[in-house]
């Protein structure tokens, strides 16, 4: 059997489960990714308050933090495309 047949079988209800599960699983991705981001900044901060770094290397880490947070929202954003999609195409198979 090939993936798209199996695809096909599928009930409305079950697509529906499935987006939720993957709008569930890319929250939690998306909480894990921002929540070590944050950590790495909270002690990076701490760190410069007790020693400051140069003036060149401290904004070196905040570009860092910014990207991070960048990263993170661009790869659940298509993670969460791609969820939308799939669920898009089961429905409509589903409908014929």
């Amino acid at each position: 059997m090939y993936w798209g047949q199996r695809e096909r079988r599928v009930g409305y209800w079950w697509s529906v489960m499935s987006l939720v599960g993957h709008l569930i699983g890319t929250a939690l991705i998306f909480t894990a990714l921002f929540t070590i981001g944050w950590l790495v900044s909270v002690v990076l901060h701490a760190l410069h308050r007790y020693h400051p770094f140069p003036d060149e290397i401290f904004k070196f880490v905040t570009k860092v933090e910014l990207y991070l947070v960048y990263a993170d929202s661009a790869l659940c954003a298509v993670i969460l495309i791609a969820g939308m999609v799939r669920f898009c195409k089961q429905v409509v198979e589903v409908k014929r």
